[in-house]
């Protein structure tokens, strides 16, 4: 799901408190004694950072980089390298003189640590869809992104990651064998 700097639907937050009440109500009329007792394994700690975060993180890139502070992006969170965590693709869109081109965008890629992101990457000349493959290379997803322009011919090419960052250009990739993203395993993202 791509999601753009907004805020939580109200209809998840009910959802969620009506959830948490039917649970509480129903484990109110429960009652316990010395010859009935159940043991509850606790609920595993939630590992995932939260989307302000990412949102903190693209500003200090965006402020680093000495970007536009009016820039605008789309994001998705996903597990890139298996480690638990929905790690951040973020798609940058606005300024387009800024951040885009003739050739695409610039996506980045931000891993989520215990308390933070950090920046991974920088691709330019990106265009969606994206897929995230099932498969890895160095412990990253590879990332299948659209590449098309004025001054060649469309392909799609998978980005791997090379044990610190995936490359930043995909144009001198290798085109897959491939036409259709559809066609491709693994979620899509900024369609």
């Amino acid at each position: 799901m791509i999601r753009s700097r907004q805020t939580l639907p109200m209809k998840r937050i009910a959802g969620l408190f009506l959830v948490g009440a039917i649970l509480a109500l129903s484990l109110s009329g429960c009652g316990s004694s010395k010859d009935n007792t159940i043991d509850i394994t606790p609920l595993p700690e939630n590992n995932d950072l939260s989307d302000e975060k990412l949102f903190e993180a693209v500003q200090a890139y965006i402020a680093g980089a000495k970007g536009p502070p009016n820039s605008q992006y789309q994001f998705a969170r996903i597990d890139l390298n298996h480690d638990g965590r929905r790690d951040g693709l973020v798609m940058m869109n606005l300024p387009h003189s800024y951040w885009c081109g003739w050739t695409g965008c610039t996506m980045l890629v931000f891993k989520a640590g215990a308390e933070e992101f950090s920046f991974i990457s920088q691709m330019i000349s990106v265009r969606g869809p994206i897929v995230v493959m099932p498969y890895t290379t160095n412990g990253w997803r590879d990332i299948v992104v659209r590449v098309s322009g004025t001054n060649m011919s469309d392909k799609n090419v998978a980005m791997r990651f090379d044990g610190n960052a995936y490359p930043v250009n995909p144009i001198p990739q290798t085109a897959l064998h491939v036409t259709l993203l559809r066609d491709l395993p693994g979620p899509r993202f900024f369609e």
